[in-house]
């Protein structure tokens, strides 16, 4: 759909309008029900440490699987082909890594200390205010601006379901997300995560299967891609389905590591370790949130190449926006139920993670803000400012997707997995995993993670041509390359500053 003109092609109100309408409903009552139970500003930004391991696991899956993966991934796999399957499948890897290397230190962390945030953590493991200033910064443009874009997702998923214009669908999107996110704050968050994770992996069983009978089995899909004439110049047919698809194996590879190793740096995912009730219990939320991250790969993969194989049989015609994918593919062959789940599913997607970010956000600015400046709040202050924190944040960010259009979205879009993970991954995946990481590596790693990855995202999206002639002919990933390059560097400074005694309450975590 395309992102400008989405108003004009609605379906109206119908079967599908009123499904999209009762998820809404119901994510409100969540959001009500958790306004009673946030009482402090524990309550509200850790959910007062009384989340279980399953609901956990679903929030962490939910807050991950954005909009790009209902809408961008198919459209990704129907341009290039199979080779985008390595993005898709090491989700599973990543979240096992998630809970390995970070989930029960960061849990741990909370026992003994006051952390709240994901600066918080940074600051209680190297002792510097500014690490944990750059993390702030970091989390806080990032959310902000990568929310703008969450936002434009919704906005054209509403404008679409209701013919209404882009904008009023994102107003409409964030007042419903703001109501819920401010009264009950992450408690309120993890819950609708919950029932939106639920919603996003019953649908993608069920669009799945619609794949598999549109398409006649995988089998049948891949031979008609791989014998296609429109795709017979250079062998292309075969190597759209191929392991590599189009692009290259250097490419596979850059997705498949900064999705499963950049996992560690993304705060929205992080933070939610601070809300365990029982750390025991821990253990099992990487399996419950790998099966429903598994599930949503396949509706990626099998909407992407059966759309492909749909296009390339003549049945129907060539898409313009490969974005279109799935929008073309439910509305022309499931069924106007299954359509309407499929569109609460991703405004589901959206939704989870655009919570988690007003929430991470509004935690960064009244908590690690002032505490750089050498300042601290009460409970109650903390409280109030963050209800007001998210308010703004959400204010900001559609001001943001609404002043700059598409154009300025595809810039914004920079602050997204790669630059969290180039940005925090090493300074909290490899520094609480190594005794040995010193502040001084920490800062270093943290500004060059952000800066690098910022730059070349934004030289890929402005085509400028020493990035053309270079890292794109390759195929690198800018993620990649700039998580690359901050680990190393964390390795080097840490090595070349001396070494600080650690606290024993920290080395316990450590060592767990």
């Amino acid at each position: 759909m395309n992102l400008l003109l989405a108003s004009n092609t609605g379906s109206g109100m119908g079967i599908i309008g009123s499904i999209v309408i009762i998820y809404m409903i119901i994510v409100l009552l969540i959001g009500a029900w958790a306004t009673r139970r946030t009482k402090s500003s524990a309550d509200f930004f850790i959910a007062g440490k009384s989340i279980g391991p399953i609901p956990l696991a679903l929030a962490a899956f939910s807050a991950t699987m954005s909009g790009w993966l209902f809408v961008g991934c198919p459209g990704l796999i129907y341009s290039i082909g199979t080779g985008v399957i390595w993005l898709t499948i090491s989700t599973g890897m990543a979240f096992v890594i998630l809970w390995v290397i970070v989930g029960k230190r960061m849990r741990l962390l909370v026992e003994v200390s006051d952390c709240m945030t994901v600066a918080d953590a940074i600051y209680v493991r190297y002792k510097s205010k500014a690490a944990s200033g750059l993390a702030a910064i970091a989390t806080i443009a990032g959310t902000v601006l990568y929310l703008a874009t969450q936002l434009l997702a919704m906005g054209v998923i509403i404008g679409y379901v209701f013919n209404i214009p882009v904008v009023t669908g994102l107003i409409i999107g964030m007042i419903v997300m703001l109501i819920y996110a401010i009264g009950g704050g992450m408690l309120a968050g993890i819950y609708t995560d919950v029932f939106q994770g639920t919603m996003m992996a019953i649908a993608s069983i069920a669009i799945f299967l619609y794949v598999l009978k549109t398409g006649n089995g995988m089998l049948n899909i891949t031979e008609t891609i791989a014998n296609s004439q429109a795709l017979a110049k250079g062998g292309a047919g075969f190597k759209f389905v191929g392991p590599f698809g189009l692009g290259t194996p250097i490419a596979a590879m850059c997705s498949y590591f900064i999705m499963a190793m950049g996992v560690v740096g993304q705060p929205h995912l992080v933070h939610k370790f601070f809300m365990v009730k029982d750390i025991r219990k821990l253990k099992w939320g990487a399996l419950f949130t790998t099966i429903p991250a598994i599930l949503t790969g396949f509706l990626a993969f099998g909407v992407g190449v059966v759309v492909k194989s749909l296009v390339v049989s003549g049945k129907i015609p060539a898409l313009t926006n490969p974005d279109d994918a799935i929008t073309v593919f439910l509305m022309n062959f499931t069924n106007p139920v299954l359509t309407g789940i499929a569109f609460a599913g991703i405004a589901s997607a959206v939704m989870s993670t655009g919570d988690s970010f007003i929430n991470i956000a509004s935690a960064s600015i009244v908590r690690d803000i002032p505490f750089a400046f050498g300042k601290t709040l009460d409970s109650k202050q903390e409280l109030f400012l963050g209800r007001v924190a998210s308010i703004g944040c959400g204010i900001l960010s559609v001001v943001l997707a609404v002043g700059l259009g598409k154009d300025g979205i595809a810039l914004l879009g920079a602050f997204g997995w790669g630059t969290f993970a180039a940005a925090l991954a090493p300074a909290i995946g490899l520094g609480f995993n190594w005794k040995r990481a010193t502040k001084e590596g920490a800062v270093v790693s943290i500004a060059s993670g952000l800066g690098i990855s910022v730059i070349l995202e934004m030289s890929k999206t402005l085509k400028a041509d020493w990035y053309m002639n270079s890292l794109a002919k390759i195929g690198l990933h800018n993620g990649s390359f700039a998580l690359a390059v901050s680990l190393i560097l964390l390795i080097v400074v840490s090595m070349a500053t001396k070494e600080v005694k650690l606290e024993k309450n920290l080395e316990a975590v450590m060592d767990c």
